[in-house]
This record gives structure tokens, sequence and C-alpha cells, in this order.
């Protein structure tokens, strides 16, 4: 009889676990300087579909978009601290209606065209405003955006019609890439090709076979990274190949095989296989968030707020995190990551307390019935979800919350989909309860992307009392005044029942011993300007 897949993988890892053997403290002492040359290859589990700025807010696009959009402002990833990049300084006027960029000179495109005040422009009233005619979607990140002037070759001034507090860091996230005139040009279909896209960044297209592999070589002239990096110039890589493996158990058996320097996406079953070789490590990158599940209120069985209350405390995260999870991952103490400037700990009210969940559900007219599940006018309590294809804990996730909440009477009724019917159902509240998402944004901001109706509309409708305080937290300059907006919106959010925050959202790599300094921005997403490799 034939060996299964995973047996004979699991064969190959240990014996490589076995023969293994550390490098040497030579060859560690040496591996203290960059060097310069070889290809990193980088696995992933989820494949790209589009490189446009427009569609980098899906890490499977932007994991790769991220090292090749430079941008006008760069954020710490540890400190939130934001400075220079491509602008070399900013200002603005007292109520953030108005912002002036000065640009940084020498900077060119790969096209060999330079750099200035009226390409910036360009660019960001494509990202701002978006382009019907070339169906290219604004960044509704960006509010209440008037206008860029020119006030010089080097210089640019932007107005807003109300204030924008946040629009620097906005313009720190790969979604503000700066692109060359001749890429704005092109449709959102052309932008979404890697080979079609002119840049200022470190690497330039390669290769690519669609949905499986894409490659990238370092540009030689590159010379104005971020000061905040150490490493302003070139590239010490080659290049970089960004690999697609879908199973879990391929990605860590060829990581570990050597035939790949670097693996997105290791389970957490598969941590401790990567622990144990001694030519690998983890490499646990914050994405500075909370991987929450959104609900939509639109669903039929979730139209009570008592109901919705109920998931929270009928949710035992604890539980999750030592079937699922590892010591790489937080769980999560409020809807925003706690690394963010307006967190607040909500621990409280995200306690497991499964009696305090039915009553809620006796209080709301849902009677348990003979089976163990609760009815209502002879409907039973089912609420129905997609598992989103993004995450890798999500078909783990979902079917534990089921047996969670079947504790109480509800029946979680799941579905599986590809990434096509799952981006159909999304908001279709009759099918879809839940969206699983991570509040990519390193700013108190993060709560307007998620729950203004005019951005994310998480809740899926319009909640007047919400949609106010997540602007006025970006219309207000006071930082005291924004932190107490974000507790209240933290508060409205939980009390409300709009969102299940899980646990702590991380990118973990498993990388070769060879592999140094592997950079991420503020929300995880890799860069490889700085990365190296040891000579073997």
């Amino acid at each position: 009889m034939k060996a299964s897949k995973s047996a004979v993988l699991a064969g190959l890892i240990g014996t490589l676990l076995a023969v293994g053997s550390p490098l040497p403290a030579a060859a560690a002492d040496a591996a203290a300087t960059p060097q310069r040359g070889g290809t990193l290859r980088v696995l992933d589990y989820l494949a790209w579909i589009c490189l446009a700025p427009s569609a980098a807010g899906t890490y499977a696009n932007s994991v790769i978009s991220n090292s090749i959009f430079d941008r006008l402002v760069y954020q710490d990833p540890n400190t939130a601290e934001l400075s220079p990049w491509l602008a070399t300084a900013w200002k603005t006027n007292d109520d953030a209606t108005r912002y002036t960029f000065t640009l940084r000179e020498g900077v060119t495109f790969s096209d060999g065209s330079p750099l200035t005040a009226a390409v910036v422009k360009d660019n960001l009233d494509q990202i701002a405003q978006g382009n019907t005619a070339q169906a290219i979607p604004r960044w509704t990140m960006i509010a209440d955006y008037d206008r860029t002037e020119v006030d010089s070759p080097t210089q640019v001034t932007v107005y807003f019609k109300k204030p924008n507090v946040s629009f620097p860091q906005q313009l720190s996230m790969p979604q503000a890439g700066i692109l060359a005139e001749s890429s704005l040009k092109l449709s959102y279909q052309d932008q979404c090709q890697g080979k079609n896209l002119v840049t200022s960044g470190p690497f330039v297209f390669a290769s690519e076979r669609p949905g499986k592999e894409i490659a990238y070589k370092r540009r030689d002239q590159y010379n104005w990274g971020p000061a905040a990096l150490k490493h302003q110039g070139p590239a010490y890589l080659d290049g970089f190949v960004h690999t697609i493996a879908t199973e879990g158990s391929v990605r860590v058996g060829t990581l570990l095989a050597g035939q790949a320097d670097a693996a997105r996406g290791i389970l957490p079953t598969d941590e401790p296989l990567v622990k144990r070789s001694p030519r690998h490590h983890l490499e646990v990158i914050s994405a500075n968030v909370a991987n929450v599940l959104t609900v939509n209120s639109s669903t039929p069985t979730l139209e009570d707020v008592r109901v919705r209350r109920a998931l929270n405390l009928a949710t035992n995260r604890a539980e999750l995190k030592k079937a699922l999870l590892s010591d790489s991952y937080a769980l999560a103490t409020s809807v925003l990551g706690r690394s963010n400037p307006g967190w607040i700990d909500e621990s409280a009210r995200l306690a497991y307390d499964p009696k305090a969940a039915a009553a809620l559900l006796d209080e709301a007219g849902w009677k348990l019935g003979a089976d163990g599940y609760r009815y209502k006018d002879g409907a039973k309590l089912t609420i129905p979800t997609y598992i989103s294809m993004h995450h890798i804990t999500s078909q783990g996730g979902f079917e534990l919350l089921a047996e969670q909440w079947k504790r109480v009477g509800i029946d979680l009724r799941l579905h599986k989909s590809d990434a096509a019917t799952y981006a159909k159902v999304q908001r279709d509240g009759k099918v879809n309860a839940f969206f699983q998402t991570s509040q990519i944004r390193f700013d108190i901001d993060a709560l307007r992307f998620t729950w203004d109706s005019n951005v994310g509309n998480q809740a899926n409708k319009t909640i007047p009392e919400l949609n106010d305080l997540v602007r006025k937290q970006n219309q207000t300059a006071d930082l005291k005044v924004r932190k107490q907006i974000a507790a209240q919106v933290q508060d409205y959010v939980l009390e409300n029942g709009l969102a299940i925050p899980l646990y702590e959202d991380a990118l973990v790599y498993g990388v070769a011993n060879y592999v140094h300094d592997i950079g991420h921005e503020a929300q995880g997403r890799p860069y490889f300007l700085t990365t190296w490799l040891a000579k073997k």
C-alpha cells in the first residue's frame, strides 16, 4: 500500500531534524555583516490577484507589493512614529485641512522618469478619487479629499473639505504606493499585472507564473529608502521569488528540506517542527491588530442585540488558543490590537460566561428544545456563515466556535467557499453572518476604516451614532480627545454585539538561519530592502 503524502513528509522532516547541525561559531560571527547577492525564495499560502496600489488592502497582494512600492511617509512598526521617505518633510495647518509636502530630489522610476510634484499630485488624485474610466476604485480611507496643488517641482499641498488628522499615516500604507505617470494611465486590470507597474521601489519585475510564482530583481540605481531603516541604497539581495504553497505541510516540508529560505503562514501545529530544526527559526511579526469576527446585523437571527451580545459571552477564547493557536498569538482584549494608540482593555466584556449568554437568549425569547438547540415561534436559532480563506486558523476556529455556541443552544451553520464565492456572499446577511478581518491600520483611525458606513461598513448598515464617533476622532487634533472617542467606539461596538474579537494577529514565518533582516511595515507585511543572505 502506498504511504500517504503526510506520512512521507513527516519522515522526511524527521530525518532532516535528526541530521541537521547548527552553524559553527565562525560562520555566525561572519554573518554579523550584511553580504550582497543571492535570491530569497519565499513561500506563501495565498495567491495574489492584483498588485495595483488600490488592491493592497489584501495581504495576499500586499505581501508582494510592499517591497515594490515606495511611499511618501514611513511608519515605524514598533512605535507608530512617522518619518520621511519620498517626502523629506511635511507641515499642516491648525485644523488638519491642508498638508504641504516637500519631496525628495533625485528619485527616479524604473523607466528613468523623475519623481516630480506633478507625478505625486496625479498619484494622490487617483488614490483618493479613483478613476471611473479606468475602473480604478477610490481608496475610501482618505476622507473628504478636495484636491492637490503643485506649488513647485518639489512641493505639493493637499487640501481637504474637513479635517483629516491621520492623513500622513494613511500615506505610509501600501495603498498609497507611488506609481510612474505611465502606470497611472493604465486601467485597473492592467495595473493589477506586476509586469506593467513602473515604480520607484528597490525591486523590479522579472518573471511570473500567474497564481503560482512571481520574481523580482534588484534595482541597482535605488538610493532613497527610508532613513529610519539605516539602509537607503540598493537591496543586498539580487532579488526574491514568491511562490505559492497552499498546504501547510508542504510549506514547512519545503522549508526544512532547504528548497525555500522563508515561509509565511507556518501553522501553529507546525511551529514545533521549525523550532526543533537547528538550521531554522520562527519569526513572529505582530500585525498590531486584533483578528475579529464582525457581525452582520442584517442576518435575521442576529437582529436582536441580546443575541449578538450572547455570542461574545459564549466564546471561550482560552479554549480557542489552547486548541488552535500557539504562543505566537495573544488573545484579543478589544476590537483594536493592544499596541494601537487608541486601545482600551475590554477583557471584562469578553470574559467567557455561558450562563450569562443563556440568560440573554432566554430573555430574547429563544427557548431550549429537546435536541439542545433553541427555538422561537417554531424556528431554530441558526446562524449561517461562510469560512474565510484569508486566515490560516479560519476553518478550525469556526468549527470550535460551532461547538462552543452549541453548548448554549446556537446552531452555527458553516459553509466552505473559494475566494470568488466568498467575495459574493460576504455582505449577504441571509447566508453570511460574519466577516473575519483584521483592522489594518496602526492608528486610532482603524476604527473609522472598519465601522464608518462609507468606508468598511462592517456592521452592514448605517449607524449614525457610530458614524459620528469614528469620524469625529479623525477630525480632532488633540490626541487625548481622540483616545477618549476611541474608548467610546470600542465600548459601543461590544455593547451592541457588532464584533467578536478572537486573537491578536501575527504573521508567523519559518526562516532559515542564514536569512537576516526581513523587515516589515506596521501591519506586518514584509519588505526585503534590508534582507541579506549569509554564505551557507
